[in-house]
């Protein structure tokens, strides 16, 4: 199994699961132990000291969005929604999980993410016996690619 998988997110899913979850990889914006950003380790300490668990992807995003509107309410002077779109358009936020920038006008992809170095990237984690593990970017990676059981590497002879 692979893919986004809100539920993999979730630090509860190998007990909810009984441990089934076993080698499945998914795509998240942070995981467990991963310093995305000098905010990313403050803030699931604090998470997890209030609600007893790790965020899942919508915990950091949730957090994160608040403190760009609100940093974009304050740059605008106003809550006048030309205003803090414009304020918005002019962001630069290092969030718990990249620096956020929004694509400009005459983008075919007007205010989407910038995404790739120095941006937000992602990552790609995997469910090892119980814990959740980040496989890439190789530069944030705590721990490798483990194949389940139930799959066999094909030798090639």
């Amino acid at each position: 199994m692979f893919g986004i998988s809100s539920q993999a997110t979730n630090s509860t899913f190998w007990k909810d699961t009984n441990g089934a979850t076993q080698g499945v990889i998914y795509q998240a914006v942070s995981g467990p132990g991963v310093a995305v950003t000098p905010k990313t380790l403050p803030f699931v300490d604090a998470f997890s000291k209030k609600f007893g668990n790790l965020p899942s992807y919508c915990g950091y995003t949730a957090y994160d969005d608040v403190y760009m509107i609100a940093d974009a309410v304050k740059r605008a002077g106003s809550l006048d929604s030309d205003k803090l779109v414009d304020a918005m358009e002019k962001t630069d936020y290092v969030s718990t999980i990249g620096r956020v920038e929004f694509l400009p006008k005459g983008d075919p992809h007007v205010h989407g993410l910038k995404t790739g170095p120095g941006f937000i990237t992602g990552l790609m984690l995997q469910w090892q016996d119980g814990k959740q593990v980040n496989m890439w970017p190789a530069a944030r990676a705590n721990g490798k690619l483990e194949f389940p059981s139930f799959v066999k590497i094909a030798t090639g002879k």
